[in-house]
This record gives structure tokens, C-alpha cells and sequence, in this order.
């Protein structure tokens, strides 16, 4: 039973893994108001809607 749920774990990861290299997207950041070092390897932006 645990063979099977880590070979059902293990594709997720790789399907998973392919979609989101599909789906990235370059936003300018530009003068927005920011945390951390210039360098990072992530950026993380958040949308928010004020209504």
C-alpha cells in the first residue's frame, strides 16, 4: 500500500511540477512598495481588490 501511494505521490509531483513551469509571468514591480534584498530569487505580489 505505501508503494502505491509514493508512486501516486511521486506523478502528482511531476505533473505538478510541469504545469506550473508553464504559468510564469513577468510583473514589473517597479516603485511598489517591497520587503526583502533587490536579488531574491522569488518574487511573490499580491492583488488585492479594495471594494
Amino acid at each position: 500500500m505505501k508503494k502505491i501511494l509514493m508512486a501516486c505521490m511521486c506523478v502528482l509531483l511531476i505533473c505538478s511540477t510541469a504545469a506550473a513551469a508553464e504559468k510564469r509571468f513577468a510583473v514589473p514591480v517597479g516603485d511598489s512598495p517591497s520587503r526583502g534584498p533587490k536579488d531574491a530569487p522569488v518574487t511573490i505580489i499580491e492583488f488585492i481588490d479594495f471594494q
